[in-house]
């Protein structure tokens, strides 16, 4: 994240140098030629990338000063980053000692939404706070611009980038139209699992979640763009597992403790049952994406009233079918309640039997769960 310049650093390069002469072997570690010319056109179109936005983005920064950046990614084979943002060394094995493979956990992309004109979101964020921006945050659009448009990676912003989150989302002097675009622009990044490192920075103000809390008092353009990124953030393990954290902290209003998971729960609940098709479509999709995840059972039964509440409606068969297969696992893992539930309050699930056979499919198993439930 830091900028570093290895001019006052002279004894590192000097190290690294002998050590390099030392291992002869590490030149199997050379790419081959053939993947450094393909490096090599992709930074001609990067930099062709950057031309073009010349003309549009570029001049909106013109006041603030350019910067060349030095970077010095470190070697895959060196370090690697755990989700919690720290590195952990690794020891290289004896000679003749076997490797253990690293069991991975399986993962199940959730329903995500792809359609994006990223450029045109970034040209609207810049457009809606640049003359608002002091010059340190001039420079994180900047670093945004390296990240989305010519496609660097997270890394290339800068601790401070989390400060200036919170003020595009916490500065109500700022318009409503640049919350929208950050949003946008950070569920089209949801792509890379790099995303998470964005996220990690957020763990000691919880910005972005205190934010969501508001759900259902944002504005409804500020309701779906903030869904749309929820249901991206299903695109990748790490960004998923990222909203079911349980940590607790403060709420900023009082009132109950805070987690991931409530907030998450909170964004789901309250898109599904939303005012605009928009919302209900990002809402049922967060449920789908939810019902792969393991849920406590208090999570289940809030979700569960939800699509209930949901049922009482007319919903396509799309939607039915991602709320009904979500409603069966739920009963699944919630115990006894979810199920008990589903039956007192009602709609009775089977009033869509027929739509297709694929809601016919998950009917089946979930009629046989609610069949086995005791009443009180």
């Amino acid at each position: 994240m830091k900028k570093v310049s290895f001019d006052d650093r002279q004894e590192i390069i000097d190290t690294s140098t002998s050590i390099a002469e030392a291992e002869g072997d590490l030149e199997d570690d050379l790419p081959a030629l053939e993947e450094v010319k393909g490096q090599s056109n992709q930074s001609t179109a990067n930099n062709t990338t950057s031309s073009q936005l010349d003309g549009s983005v570029g001049g909106f920064l013109s006041t603030a000063p350019s910067i060349v950046r030095l970077h010095s990614p470190v070697p895959p084979h060196i370090f690697s980053r755990s989700m919690a943002g720290t590195e952990e060394e690794i020891v290289p094995p004896q000679e003749g000692e076997e490797v253990p493979k690293k069991e991975k956990k399986p993962f199940t992309k959730g329903i995500t939404f792809r359609e994006f004109d990223h450029v045109k979101d970034f040209e609207d964020l810049v457009r809606t706070v640049v003359t608002l921006c002091n010059g340190d945050e001039q420079e994180r659009l900047r670093e945004m611009e390296d990240w989305l448009i010519k496609k660097e990676g997270t890394w290339v912003l800068a601790e401070s980038f989390n400060n200036f989150l919170g003020r595009v989302f916490n500065d109500e002097t700022w318009p409503s139209e640049c919350r929208i675009a950050m949003l946008r622009l950070l569920a089209y990044g949801t792509e890379e699992d790099d995303i998470v490192l964005i996220l990690h920075m957020d763990r000691k103000d919880h910005l972005l979640m205190n934010y969501a809390q508001k759900m259902d008092r944002l504005p409804i353009k500020e309701q779906e763009a903030l869904a749309l990124l929820f249901c991206n953030l299903f695109e990748t393990c790490s960004a998923s597992e990222w909203l079911l954290y349980i940590s607790e902290w403060t709420s900023p209003g009082g009132g109950l403790p805070l987690s991931n998971i409530r907030v998450t729960t909170k964004v789901a609940v309250t898109a599904l049952l939303g005012d605009t098709p928009c919302l209900v479509d990002y809402g049922t999709a967060l449920m789908s994406n939810l019902a792969t995840k393991e849920v406590f059972d208090d999570v289940c039964s809030e979700l569960a009233m939800a699509i209930l509440q949901f049922f009482q409606n007319k919903p396509s068969e799309e939607q039915v079918y991602r709320c009904m297969k979500a409603l069966r696992k739920f009963c699944t893992i919630g115990g006894r309640d979810v199920p008990q539930l589903v039956k007192m309050i009602g709609p009775d699930p089977s009033k869509f039997s027929g739509m297709s056979q694929r809601v016919d499919e998950e009917l089946e198993p979930l009629a046989a769960k609610l069949a086995t439930v005791q009443m009180f």
